[in-house]
């Protein structure tokens, strides 16, 4: 992409943020971002299509303040830092080495985390304004300070966008087929995974349309993975399934025979190889951390929160985040990769560390803290919550179906949404709707759905309305026209 193709000024609201990067990072882009909302401005600078630095004028973003937050330096250490800048007219990095607050290496990992964090904070701003700065080439010692952009895309997303803004963005190609393409390794490997984002990279494989696929993608960061890969154009799409795309060609079979003695001493040999790669990695620590993770796994959907992260719970707020950073040190697959374990552990750990994380994400919030422990008191079951956010993300997706008038695919991703919570009037009411107006229609299906949802909410003026219309097709004629004057009584324009 050539960088005369990317606007040199806008609005986010038109080039939402995450698009812009993209753009900038097509083009190599070197020169500086500036971003601007209401009396709040930030500027970050880029090398090759990458951030490497941002500023703020707002105080409580220096890089200063945030080693503070990450209890790298003491308060008195940054009031330090901000005298010697002031004497020597320099940049906070360069006061936090000149006064041994910070190594070269922490310097680096705390800059590139500022950039970050910045960066992910304006994905949330409601409206705002960007300008294109001039093109300059940054100096190749800063290199080292770039930000990856892939895994900063998926967190500023996951962040801040809600499921409908993104289903919005995928919506043209709900009906087409996606598959991996030469770039998918790549961007995938810089991805943050979980059980919902392994789902959905596992369905990509071309044999079904993306609303399908979408099924798989139960939690936030499988939606924003899902976000990136698309926009990032790691995925073909076709218009047919991969495999009848195909046509009829004949595969490929290569036949190789040997002998049963060859047969042998080749397994013998692939045998000993492994038997001696495996012993030679093995060590009692790595055969301590694979009982450790085994036994948690076994016993994850009994552990409360507290317990995967080893917490009373009592626990004070700072107790919930240290704990949650042992734990990553022992579970996160970046920690796995160095110790020596299997295979299998590994992916047992990756889903123990998956519930690890929201467990810290319940427990660090005040009110999702206090709901979950009014839960455990309560003996209710551990996973409504989960359980109840899954139903709404799925709902949510076959409400954008329906609004774009594609009903068929729309039961898709409703009729789940009722079986993970049938209590729930909408998802009830929004099943029945879309069973009535697909091709060819479920009649009789729509009407019981539509009928349990008034019984939940006998309030809900377009539900009456609704099965007016389905009471109508069936020939009740009578209960069709109570319906809708009972739709009409609570909303005379429901019509």
């Amino acid at each position: 992409m050539a960088m005369e193709s990317v606007p040199q000024r806008g609005s986010l609201e038109e080039t939402p943020l995450p698009r812009l990067l993209l753009q900038l990072y097509g083009a190599r882009f070197g020169g500086a971002l500036h971003l601007a909302r209401e009396r709040l401005e930030k500027s970050f600078r880029f090398q090759e299509g990458l951030p490497i630095t941002a500023e703020s004028n707002r105080g409580g973003e220096t890089l200063s303040q945030q080693l503070v937050e990450a209890g790298v330096i003491t308060p008195e250490a940054q009031s330090e830092v901000a005298g010697y800048v002031e004497r020597e007219h320099c940049k906070e990095g360069t006061a936090l080495l000149a006064l041994a607050l910070i190594d070269a290496k922490g310097l680096v990992q705390a800059m590139k985390d500022q950039v970050r964090r910045q960066l992910v904070a304006c994905f949330g701003w409601p409206c705002g304004e960007f300008r294109i700065g001039d093109r300059e080439q940054a100096a190749a010692e800063a290199q080292p300070f770039r930000a990856d952009l892939y895994a900063l895309l998926q967190e500023g997303i996951e962040t801040h966008w809600s499921t409908d803004r993104i289903l919005a963005d995928l919506e043209p190609r709900m009906g087409r087929f996606p598959r991996r393409n030469g770039c998918f390794e790549r961007i995938e490997s810089r991805l943050a995974s979980d059980p919902g984002v392994q789902s959905y990279l596992d369905a990509l494989d071309g044999s079904q349309p993306l609303w399908k696929a979408l099924q798989a993608a139960t939690t936030p960061r499988a939606m924003a993975a899902a976000w990136v890969l698309d926009a990032a154009d790691a995925l073909d799409y076709g218009s047919a399934p991969a495999a009848q795309a195909a046509g009829n060609a004949a595969p490929e079979i290569e036949i190789r025979v040997e002998s049963a003695a060859a047969s042998a001493k080749t397994a013998g040999a692939a045998s000993a190889a492994a038997g001696h790669d495996a012993a030679r990695g093995r060590t009692p620590e790595a055969e301590t951390l694979e009982r450790e993770i085994a036994d948690k796994f076994e016993h994850l959907r009994k552990l409360t929160h507290y317990e995967l992260l080893d917490l009373d719970p009592t626990a004070a707020a700072a107790a919930v985040k240290n704990a949650y950073l042992a734990a990553a040190k022992t579970y996160h697959p970046d920690a796995l990769a160095r110790s020596g374990v299997d295979p299998q552990t590994r992916e047992q750990a990756n889903k123990v560390f998956a519930a690890i994380g929201t467990a810290y994400t319940v427990l660090s919030h005040p009110r999702k803290r206090k709901d979950y422990d009014a839960a455990l008191r309560n003996d209710e079951p551990e996973l409504d919550a989960e359980r109840l956010a899954n139903a709404e993300t799925l709902y949510r997706k076959g409400e954008i179906l329906m609004r774009s008038g594609k009903f068929k695919d729309a039961v898709g991703f409703l009729r789940p949404a009722v079986e993970l919570w049938p209590e729930e009037a909408a998802y009830q009411a929004g099943l029945g709707w879309a069973l009535f107006k697909k091709r060819p229609p479920e009649v009789p299906a729509a009407r019981n759905h539509l009928e349990k949802a008034v019984e939940l909410d006998a309030g809900n003026a377009q539900t009456w309305y609704h099965l007016s219309l389905v009471l109508r097709e069936v020939g009740e004629a009578n209960d069709a026209a109570k319906a809708l004057e009972r739709a009409k009584r609570i909303d005379p324009n429901v019509v």
